[in-house]
């Protein structure tokens, strides 16, 4: 599988979901029939380790962008839930959930705007012209 863009740890940084950027986002959607998917990890343990994978198209594009995050968001929540002990929302877990569920969003905007920094400044550098361009005065 290849190196995901970033990662997003939660549940005390003990678990993480590895999230993937495409960078055609009407390639995407043709391939995937979405804008954007949630996983569960082939291999798993409960408490630690990798958890699963959320695919996006370019955000930027999308006028949808934060609800597509919501909304995957919200599967690794209730996949998260499902697996634990118990596997069901109540009024004992029910904060601790809706925290955690508000501390992975934040964490993956965060890491999705430095990763779009970081990119704009990639693309920027291999768009620059090696050779200089001819202008009149130079032919």
């Amino acid at each position: 599988m290849a190196k995901p863009d970033f990662r997003v740890y939660f549940n005390d940084d003990k678990q993480w979901v590895n999230i993937y950027v495409a960078h055609d986002p009407a390639h995407f959607k043709r391939k995937n029939e979405c804008h954007a998917y949630y996983i569960a990890a082939e291999e798993r343990k409960q408490r630690q380790g990798l958890f699963g994978y959320i695919y996006l198209s370019e955000l930027n594009f999308s006028p949808m962008a934060h609800e597509l995050v919501a909304h995957e968001v919200q599967h690794l929540i209730f996949d998260w839930v499902l697996t634990r002990k118990g596997g069901n929302i109540n009024e004992k877990n029910e904060e601790r959930i809706a925290t955690m569920t508000g501390e992975i969003s934040r964490r993956l905007w965060r890491k999705y705007e430095r990763w779009e920094k970081e990119n704009i400044k990639k693309d920027a550098k291999t768009k620059r012209r090696k050779t200089p361009r001819k202008t009149r005065k130079s032919l």
